[in-house]
Formats: structure tokens, C-alpha cells, sequence
């Protein structure tokens, strides 16, 4: 009979263990950083990414929330060529004739709303999110002269786990795919538009691959989660 008490008693300890990782209708804020890396159409470079989540629990399994990525990346200079001319330019096209790489620093704010489902337990939860938001690409103003932004719709979709480490705190490790939606992948040219942007020997400078209408970037963080009044759910 004590046995059966004891093993009653344990399972009880357990299931207020596992309900105790997430409570209904309890908020949590996780900070992120990480590196993000798009595709080679995108003509941007691998760069850094800082985030912050903000989630609501539904209960254990479903919660939703917002999150804001800031992103900073490099383009890809060789997708980007100008030709410039120095001299007089009515003799015989300008006496010299220079080809120049030409790129720039991009920062990108992407805001979302999301949906997320997980698998709770008693040291680690691993879940799935996805939501749909919107990108701000803002172009560096000293390279094109100019302020320069742009406004489109976004997806992200992803998966990671976040394991705990206290009754307030843990840490989470996820991966997120994030799709640019109507991208332009000449907004990221300075030289846009100039006449000195036609290349005459194609052969000696690779063409970049084809743009695409979308840009898929995929992200790797390590977060920080913070849980408001423990994850007892006392304030």
C-alpha cells in the first residue's frame, strides 16, 4: 500500500513539474542573437541578427506572440559593377576607363506576428513557430546619397527548443527561416540607373545569378528567456 501511495505521490510531483514550465496565459520575453545568412540571389553577404520575442501562453502547448529581428549585413560587391570615366570625356570616350566593385552596409528591420506550438517538460521544450510580418531594408545614405527604404511583407517559419535553468530563466537555441516577399535586388545598387553601369566585356566580369522576387534568409540564434513572476506563475 505504500508503494502504490509513493508511486502516486510521484506522478503527481511530475505532472506539477511538467504544467509548471509554462502556465496558461503567462508572458515571456527572450532576447536573441545571432548570425543570419541569405540566399546567393539575395546578393547579400552573411551578417549579424539581434532579436526580441515576446510570447503569450494559450496554455502549455500553444502561445502566440511578436518578434522584432534587426539584421545588418554586407552586399556582395561583385554582383554590383560601375565603369567610371576620367578625363575628357569627348576624346575618344575619356582618356581612361575604370571598373569598380561598388557596395554598401544594409540594415534590415523585420516585425512579426506569430503562432507557436511546443512539447512541454520538465528541463527542456522543443517547438515549432511560424507568422507573417513585414521588412524594412534601409540602404547606407553616404554610399548612395540618399535615404533609401523599402517596405514589404515577410514569413518566417522555424523550429528550436528552449531549456531551463531556473524557475524565472533559460535559455534558447532556435532556427528560423524568414522569406522576403516582392524583393528588388536593385534597391541594394547605388549605381542604378547610370549610363556607366552597361559592362562592354560581360566575359571578364561574371554575371550575378538571376534575381529572384523573393529572398530566402535563414537565421541561427542563441536566446535568453526571462518568464515575469516565475514560471509558478507568482508575481
Amino acid at each position: 500500500m505504500r508503494r502504490v501511495i509513493r508511486a502516486f505521490a510521484l506522478l503527481a510531483v511530475s505532472a506539477s513539474a511538467l504544467s509548471a514550465q509554462v502556465q496558461n496565459r503567462q508572458f515571456s520575453v527572450v532576447t536573441r542573437i545571432g548570425a543570419v545568412t541569405p540566399e546567393r540571389a539575395a546578393s547579400l553577404n552573411t551578417g549579424g541578427v539581434i532579436g526580441l520575442d515576446t510570447e503569450y501562453a494559450l496554455n502549455k502547448w500553444f502561445g502566440i506572440g511578436t518578434s522584432v529581428d534587426v539584421m545588418r549585413s554586407n552586399t556582395h560587391r561583385e554582383d554590383f559593377l560601375t565603369r567610371l570615366r576620367y578625363g575628357n570625356a569627348a576624346v575618344g570616350g575619356g582618356d581612361s576607363i575604370y571598373y569598380q566593385y561598388i557596395g554598401q552596409p544594409v540594415n534590415t528591420l523585420n516585425i512579426s506576428a506569430f503562432g507557436l506550438l511546443r512539447v512541454p517538460s520538465k528541463s527542456f521544450s522543443p517547438f515549432i513557430m511560424g507568422g507573417v510580418g513585414n521588412y524594412t531594408m534601409i540602404a547606407d545614405v553616404q554610399v548612395n546619397g540618399k535615404a533609401k527604404r523599402k517596405n514589404e511583407m515577410s514569413y518566417v517559419g522555424g523550429a528550436g527548443v528552449w531549456i531551463k535553468l531556473g524557475e524565472k530563466v533559460g535559455v534558447q537555441f532556435d532556427a528560423r527561416a524568414l522569406q522576403m516577399q516582392n524583393y528588388d535586388r536593385d534597391f541594394l545598387n547605388p549605381a542604378a540607373g547610370r549610363r556607366e553601369l552597361i559592362t562592354p566585356f560581360p566575359e571578364d566580369f561574371p554575371a550575378p545569378p538571376a534575381a529572384k522576387k523573393t529572398a530566402l534568409n535563414t537565421m541561427f540564434t542563441l536566446g535568453f528567456r526571462y518568464i515575469p513572476g516565475g514560471i509558478g506563475g507568482g508575481n
